[in-house]
């Protein structure tokens, strides 16, 4: 069913929810009076050279069938089934960008973007604080289950909020009390909302006040039916990242009246609860204004109360934070201290703890922090001042006593503290020979054993050749001028192909319940598309759909080790869904896998069956491997199959690619090496 919608019946006070229900996935065609488009009042009437944000289709730009993010697809199917069935709506169908507005003229108004101008309508323009409400809002909903992701939140927009936040006295932005004094009188509605004497467009200013509490009840007729109340409600920065709203309104948690009261909406794109969904603005009519006031100051006031308890508890955690103390350098026995200490697995205790750090979003200077290679969630701060300038007073200041390293620093002993003209921390210069050995490290037995070993490698020269002599850039040489039997490095290469396309022809026909959290890890086996040169795991999997679009709200691929994660299962009109990943190393992107989720498993499992034919190809006589390599394959073999009853070994998805990964490594390592026979 379609949203709802609240209206009045007669001249009755109005208290009656109703909704037009139509059948599929098609939204109804809510209540619209009038053809007369009036002045837009979202951006009207703000003063010239202000700052703003305006919409944008979030991935083509140019796009001329792109519209308002609050506006609901009404009489358009093939728009409703994009918003509805492919989830095509919220930051997935709009996203804002940093404008300046030069003038206003009625609908039209002139803005500034990246030193061009142009005009837009006005209705298109966010004014600037609620816009970073919708950034800030994104930012921290990114992997939450239940919140639309949005790929185009980049570094430069998380610096525009970080800035803005460094102005704030807690580091935050106050939507509670933005929606309080912009929004308590004044609805974020649809694109067309008629209130019995004139018709808006996605804002509507003074509502009408008045005592909820004595609303009537109304009847269900003419397609429209009664509600109990609104018992929540999301301002629409919120309510456009939410997978049950996705559009720019204000949205209201409506109870239903009976029978609708006893009907499990949870399964419908807009339900919340037994008896609730959720509803846009444009579905309650002005007459219910006073619920809007109520809903709304119940927000209000439930925000403020867990922003108190949340400042309590950052108060209460920084009073009894452990503070670190310095360390003890001077060799005599630490004073006692009444704070919890750290201890160590041996059970001794060292220094307390320190306090917890609070994360950065960004660097000092108000830059994007820089991505860490191996975890995306982890940024760095490494931006020191005037470093160019400073240099020649690195000698001067670099610390040389104890007391002059900071506090929870001290000096790497061996091999002590610097003196008084060192410059062993210059690195501009050549390294002195006495720099180059550490005494205290120094094994002359271990030495001479090693110097041994080296001058007997060398002395092969039937199979190797020992280069530097001149070049002094000294290594071991396979002596070229030998063949050995290469029959095993062949079969192994062979045997790798065929797993590569079991792993493949598996990755092609996955059931989803088989990613069912319940069911384990399944992580992507990168190895497999990778070859040459680039056969090493990946930093970055960067996972989309074939078409290039989002993946759906109830699938994930963790970018930095490439599991599938399946939250929820999907709807069967949503499979078989094909994917693409793109496996990135840190000279950029290498090669790209994909994958498929289908509705239901076949019988065998296609990782069962693909057991089975590989295990056929690593019978002796068709695969005559090096008797190391098949030993080391068999004990890896074992682990998906039973050489005993010869049955492929009942394991899940991610066990199997696991294994499969393993097995690959040894093929591709067997293939390669070079190995001569004993003379």
């Amino acid at each position: 069913g379609g949203h709802r919608a609240a209206w009045s019946q007669g001249g009755a006070a109005p208290a009656v929810a109703l909704a037009r229900l139509r059948g599929g996935r098609e939204r109804t065609a809510w209540a619209a009076v009038g053809n007369s488009y009036k002045r837009c009042r979202g951006v009207a009437g703000m003063a010239t050279t202000q700052s703003a944000w305006v919409w944008y289709p979030a991935t083509d730009a140019r796009s001329s069938a792109f519209k308002h993010p609050g506006e609901v697809p009404l009489d358009d199917e093939a728009a409703a089934r994009a918003c509805f069935v492919e989830s095509l709506r919220g930051p997935r169908a709009a996203r804002i960008s940093p404008a300046t507005i030069l003038q206003n003229k009625g609908n039209v108004a002139l803005i500034a973007e990246k030193g061009a101008t142009r005009e837009v309508d006005a209705c298109m323009l966010l004014p600037w604080y609620e816009g970073l409400l919708l950034l800030e809002a994104l930012s921290e909903a990114q992997g939450r289950e239940g919140r639309i992701p949005a790929e185009w939140l980049d570094d430069e927009l998380r610096e525009i909020v970080e800035k803005e936040r460094r102005k704030t006295k807690n580091g935050r932005l106050n939507g509670t009390l933005y929606t309080e004094r912009r929004l308590l009188n004044c609805a974020t509605t649809g694109a067309r909302f008629h209130d019995g004497e004139r018709e808006y467009r996605f804002k509507r200013d003074k509502l009408k006040a008045g005592d909820a509490t004595r609303i009537a009840d109304g009847e269900d007729v003419n397609g429209f039916f009664r509600i109990q109340g609104l018992v929540g409600y999301l301002p629409p920065w919120e309510a456009f990242l939410h997978e049950k709203c996705g559009f720019y309104q204000d949205f209201y948690q409506v109870k239903w009246s009976s029978p609708f009261s006893e009907v499990d909406y949870a399964a419908v794109e807009n339900g919340s609860a037994l008896g609730s969904t959720w509803e846009p603005d444009e579905c309650l009519p002005a007459e219910m204004d006073p619920l809007r006031f109520a809903a709304k100051k119940s927000w209000i006031q439930k925000r403020r109360e867990l922003e108190q308890k949340r400042e309590q508890e950052l108060k209460q955690d920084a009073a009894n934070a452990p503070r670190a103390s310095p360390p003890n350098v001077s060799g005599s026995p630490p004073a006692p201290s009444s704070q919890p200490t750290i201890s160590t697995p041996d059970g001794r205790s060292s220094v307390p703890g320190p306090p917890p750090v609070k994360r950065a979003r960004m660097r000092r200077d108000g830059n994007a922090l820089e991505r860490d290679l191996l975890d995306s969630a982890v940024g760095h701060d490494f931006a020191p001042e005037g470093a160019e300038s400073k240099f020649g007073k690195v000698c001067q200041g670099w610390p040389k006593k104890a007391e002059e390293y900071p506090m929870g620093f001290a000096v790497a002993s061996p091999p002590g503290f610097c003196w008084a003209n060192c410059d062993c921390m210059d690195d501009m210069r050549i390294q002195r020979s006495w720099e180059t050995r550490k005494a205290w490290l120094e094994d002359s037995s271990r030495t001479s054993a090693a110097k041994a070993c080296i001058a007997a490698f060398g002395e092969q020269t039937h199979f190797v050749f020992r280069r530097g002599a001149v070049s002094k850039r000294c290594y071991f040489e396979t002596d070229q001028s030998q063949r050995s039997d290469l029959a095993g490095s062949r079969a192994a290469w062979d045997l790798s192909v065929q797993a590569e396309r079991a792993v493949n022809a598996v990755l092609q026909r996955i059931p989803v319940a088989a990613l069912a959290p319940e069911a384990g890890t399944v992580r992507l086996p990168a190895r497999a598309y990778l070859s040459g040169e680039g056969d090493y795991e990946p930093l970055r999997y960067k996972a989309t759909t074939s078409a290039g679009g989002a993946l759906p709200m109830w699938l994930r691929v963790d970018p930095d080790r490439g599991r599938i994660i399946v939250s929820k299962a999907p709807p069967d009109s949503e499979l078989p869904l094909q994917c693409r990943v793109e496996l990135v190393h840190a000279e950029g992107a290498a090669e790209a896998a994909a994958f498929t989720i289908v509705a239901e498993s076949s019988t065998p499992l296609p990782w069962l069956a693909a057991t089975m034919s590989i295990i056929q190809r690593f019978d002796p006589t068709r695969c005559p491997l090096e008797a190391g390599v098949r030993a080391a394959l068999m004990e890896r073999f074992s682990e998906m199959y039973d050489f005993n009853t010869k049955s492929a070994q009942q394991q899940s998805l991610g066990a199997w690619l696991a294994s499969m990964d393993r097995v690959l490594r040894l093929l591709r390592s067997a293939s390669s090496v070079f190995v001569v026979p004993p003379s």
